[in-house]
């Protein structure tokens, strides 16, 4: 794009002709582009401790959702294209291999519905919002729980104080200095910061900085923007991406203050952002602690999983950060039970927890099931689904799905 604008200025106004040939040149550019990601997708192979996850037809975020899989010392092994008529064969053998295939499918018309059978839909992000009382009493009452008293007693011995700020200057240096060097710390390989220059666009659409000082210097802050209909809270910067600020319990503290300032400007909704759609101590964990719903976000497009459970890697993903996915337009989750009574009482606990979840899949051997029956049939979401392991054939996570709705 960059180089269609700079020779349309240098083009100027010309002669017609050469006009109409740089037409006909970027349109012939983005014909091949297409024709080549749709007849011969990029494909990446994610290597770590955990396993092996090779990911067809979409780079943004792979990493990061690899590493649920491959595990934090995830790293990029080999690249390049695939013919897509091989994608199927090449699904069955990395699966079958215990490994984590994930494809983007573009035109579904042109797969076999056996193959896209065996899948999970997983939106690349889901959305998170919440719903506001009236004023910032009833609000700390709300967000004091038994998960979040820890964090209050933090926020209570830093003792935070806040400024809100529409000055360029300041959104310019938090740019720079907190924002841009948090998400090169966090994210490394696939992260990315919108241009500044979009950051200050906003503020005259209702964007503000909400910034964090430790007994009076600045230490953190969040871009949020007041919208029409909710109040969205945007990009966190912690200055210099300093680990030691953020366990003082900065993050938390900057979304309770958020929250309050949403309230002092009478909405009554707003979003925590978008997370990758995984249960377990993460993203969506932590925001569901402040009253987190989860939804899908529609301009948030799909990838399928195909994950064969007849794999330990397979069931531990499950089991540790279980995975969102969509089922029409609801949000569903699949999740391993793995035995022990802990374990069950997590999972009715986590079924209580997200109310934007519509339907709990727990799979497990059917001895666990049993065993665990009284309970989790005390939670109307849950649909215990029974797995034989051991056998040659593969179990597909979507065909074992299908098999009980």
């Amino acid at each position: 794009m960059g180089g269609s604008t700079t020779l349309r200025r240098r083009l100027g106004n010309r002669a017609p002709w050469l006009k109409r040939i740089y037409g006909v040149y970027w349109s012939a550019r983005r014909a091949y582009r297409s024709t080549l990601s749709s007849h011969f997708p990029r494909e990446a192979t994610y290597e770590g401790s955990g396993g092996r996850a090779w990911c067809v037809g979409f780079e943004w975020r792979a990493l990061s959702t690899a590493a649920f899989f491959c595990g934090e010392d995830v790293h990029v092994g080999p690249r390049g294209r695939m013919w897509r008529h091989q994608v199927p064969d090449r699904i069955t053998r990395v699966a079958g291999a215990g490994g984590l295939p994930m494809v983007q499918v573009l035109e579904k018309s042109r797969w076999p519905n056996e193959v896209l059978r065996r899948s999970i839909v997983v939106p690349q992000l889901v959305a998170v919002h919440t719903e506001l009382p009236g004023d910032s009493g009833a609000l700390r009452a709300q967000l004091l729980t038994s998960k979040t008293r820890g964090d209050f007693r933090r926020i209570r011995h830093a003792n935070f104080s806040y400024e809100v700020s529409d000055d360029p200057a300041l959104i310019r240096e938090f740019h720079a200095r907190y924002q841009a060097p948090l998400v090169a710390r966090r994210f490394p390989e696939d992260g990315s910061v919108a241009p500044v220059e979009a950051m200050l666009d906003k503020l005259s659409q209702g964007g503000e900085l909400v910034c964090a000082y430790l007994d009076g210097d600045w230490v953190a802050g969040v871009f949020n923007l007041a919208n029409e209909t909710s109040y969205d809270l945007g990009g966190l910067g912690i200055r210099d991406g300093d680990d030691a600020v953020r366990r003082k319990g900065v993050v938390a503290a900057l979304i309770v203050r958020s929250l309050e300032r949403a309230i002092e400007l009478d909405y009554s909704r707003a979003t925590l952002g978008k997370s990758l759609p995984f249960l377990g101590k993460g993203s969506v964990w932590f925001k569901a602690k402040w009253g987190g719903i989860v939804a899908k976000d529609r301009a948030t497009p799909d990838i399928h999983m195909f994950m064969d459970v007849r794999h330990a890697a397979v069931r531990r993903m499950l089991s540790a950060t279980p995975v969102i996915h969509a089922e029409d337009d609801a949000l569903v989750v699949s999740k391993w039970l793995m035995s022990g009574d802990r374990s069950v009482g997590d999972t009715v606990d986590d079924a209580r927890r997200f109310p934007g979840i519509s339907r709990w899949y727990v799979l497990a051997e059917p001895q666990t099931l049993a065993a665990a029956d009284a309970r989790l049939s005390t939670n109307e979401r849950i649909v215990p689904i029974p797995v034989t392991l051991g056998g040659g054939d593969p179990v597909w996570l979507g065909e074992a799905l299908r098999s009980h709705t």
